[in-house]
């Protein structure tokens, strides 16, 4: 299930550490494929921070208050898929 929740009032902009999460996360992908196949990852500082079938919005907003930004949240497919 995708998270819902806005974690952002539409003038914020998201900061620079969130887009260095992102590069990590692509950089990584396969390590994160081989651990967390199928699941919902959040991704704090380079580090996974939770995971599950589902990340719930409770989930998400304690996530937010504990870093002070929005993590980056992505799901990791367990193969390439085609489309």
């Amino acid at each position: 299930m995708m998270p819902k929740i806005d974690l952002l009032k539409k003038e914020e902009k998201l900061p620079e550490s969130f887009w260095d999460d992102q590069k990590w996360a692509l950089e990584h992908y396969n390590a994160l494929r081989k651990r967390y196949a199928d699941m919902w990852v959040a991704i704090v500082n380079k580090k996974v921070v939770a995971y599950g079938k589902e990340l719930t919005e409770e989930k998400e907003e304690s996530l937010l208050k504990t870093a002070g930004r929005p993590p980056l949240i992505r799901f990791i497919e367990s193969e390439a898929r085609i489309l």
